[in-house]
């Protein structure tokens, strides 16, 4: 014999990992490259690992401009469109404006708060060298993230780029759900046609529409993890999704030719990277455990994302070169996450319950339906529950109509004086039917009396006493289930954004919901 040993229960899985692995090491990357690249190399700080570690990553890798993290930013670009176009499908147009309005803008109005504070205090937080100006209007547009849109811009934030990017998808995809729901391929085939008519028509409405051609031209990525979606549940053919995606690729590749907002020649290969080692986790997926920590990280992306940049500067202003660079960091990663926590605690989390609480539509109660079905049956005298059964006469045998006839017992014997119990009465005759002319005649009116024979009741108990007849159940239909929406439509707390906003609560639960679902 084989001992058998008692295996521990697997832990299901409630969250995409790959998704929460690459939204952590996504945003602690760009956390990295703005340390390495814009602080310690700009201003020719001494840092041999730093230097060590770009010879190993950036520069063999031709980012040596931005640095490694350049791979984060397209890498969020495809989860955002993997994860939020099943999520605008199911909350709706009005629904899913609300959520997103509150989720993106109320960590960003902290944010941008906390910059004005440093400005005014002299603390000069990171810039891009553009116009820092501080009064009402510019907080309100950098809030708002129209500064990117509007010429000549005035930047607060500069991490906030890619969140105006991820605004305009946001209403774009309101604007074809209702193609979304009918005909996913056409609605893609629109989006790429827009993207490509504005990059075309750049610069021939004014320098804000130009700004506005710049961020449009980031959509491909996007519009590569929606067809990823698509194709993976189903919605679309596979060779439709490869049609497709290569012109997403094509179209992002055309903005770099014609020098639509690029800095450097390495836009094109951090997308490809993050195209691919998307793919790839979502491969691995099964066999991917989901680990406390990356959850952790990944909840807090959004808020690691706005806030790395403006709380290292400032406290590296303060410690350098007074403190060694090393000793620095020590002091400059800790007060980083710090803040972090209390951004995410108090700020990013309650807007998030905020959301789900103004976005929230309840599901109408289903509709019980039940009918009153009179059943007409013959009440059957029992005998006591002590009593020996006794043996039915052969030639009661019912009429042909499948009626059942039974000899009829008095409910309460009753004993007299005497001692002798009375004489029981003679069972009433019923009419024979007539004899079948054959036996297969004969066999078919045995069979329509045997089969209406009613069910045996189960014992009764002293209390209910022992000649009780059963009354009939009343039956009723069942309730018809709706329908469980496909399962990529499921969608956990915390992981339905992308890594620079963290923010999510909503996503597919893991590897099963890349299988095929019902439609």
């Amino acid at each position: 014999m084989v001992a058998l040993v008692d295996q521990p229960p697997v832990e299901k899985k409630t969250r995409i990992v790959f998704i929460d692995i690459g939204r952590g090491l996504g945003a602690l990357l760009v956390f990295y490259s703005h340390i390495a690249h814009p602080w310690v190399i700009a201003k020719h700080d001494s840092a041999p690992y730093i230097n060590f570690v770009e010879a190993l990553t950036s520069d063999p890798m031709h980012m040596s401009t931005q640095g490694i993290g350049e791979i984060a930013v397209p890498f969020f670009f495809v989860v955002s469109g993997f994860v939020v176009t099943p999520i605008a499908l199911r909350q709706g147009q009005g629904r899913f404006a609300l959520n997103r309005l509150i989720r993106v803008y109320a960590p960003m109005l902290f944010v941008v708060l906390l910059t004005a504070l440093m400005l005014v205090v002299n603390l000069h937080p990171p810039s891009t060298g553009q116009s820092q100006e501080l009064n009402p209007l510019t907080i309100t547009t950098n809030t708002l993230l129209v500064n990117y849109l509007i010429y000549p811009q005035v930047v607060l934030v500069p991490v906030a780029w890619s969140m105006i990017v991820e605004v305009v998808y946001y209403v774009l995809l309101m604007a074809v759900v209702p193609l979304l729901r009918r005909w996913v391929w056409l609605a893609i085939a629109v989006e790429l046609t827009f993207i490509f008519v504005v990059m075309m028509s750049r610069s021939q409405l004014g320098p804000s529409y130009s700004l506005f051609a710049v961020n449009v031209s980031y959509l491909p990525v996007m519009i590569i993890g929606q067809i990823i979606w698509a194709s993976s549940a189903k919605k679309i053919p596979l060779w439709t999704g490869a049609l497709y995606g290569a012109v997403a690729w094509s179209l992002y590749v055309l903005a770099d030719i014609i020098d639509v907002g690029r800095v450097d020649t390495s836009y094109n290969l951090s997308m490809a990277f993050a195209v691919v080692l998307f793919m790839l986790g979502m491969m691995a997926e099964p066999k991917l455990k989901q680990r406390k920590f990356w959850t952790i990280v990944s909840e807090r992306s959004y808020s690691i994302y706005l806030l790395h940049m403006l709380v290292s500067f400032v406290l590296l202003q303060l410690l350098r070169p007074a403190v060694p660079l090393p000793i620095a960091l020590l002091i400059v990663i800790p007060a980083v996450f710090a803040v972090v926590e209390v951004s995410y605690r108090y700020v990013e989390r309650p807007s998030h319950a905020l959301a789900r609480k103004l976005s929230y539509r309840a599901k109408p109660a289903p509709i019980k339906v039940t009918s009153e079905i009179t059943i007409e049956i013959p009440k059957i005298a029992q005998r006591p529950r002590h009593s020996a059964p006794k043996s039915r006469p052969a030639a009661d045998a019912g009429s042909l109509n499948g009626t059942l006839a039974v000899e009829s017992t008095p409910k309460n014997p009753q004993t007299p004086p005497n001692g002798n119990r009375a004489a029981k009465p003679p069972a009433p005759k019923l009419p024979k039917p007539p004899a079948p002319e054959s036996d297969a005649e004969k066999t078919v009116i045995t069979r329509a009396v045997t089969s209406r024979r009613p069910r045996p009741r189960p014992p009764l108990t002293a209390e209910a006493g022992s000649d009780r007849t059963a009354e009939p159940r009343a039956q009723r239909s069942t309730p018809r289930r709706r329908p469980s929406p496909p399962f990529e439509l499921q969608h956990q707390p915390d992981q339905e954004n992308h890594g620079q906003r963290g923010d999510h609560d909503d996503l597919p639960h893991h590897g099963s919901s890349f299988r095929r679902t019902h439609r």
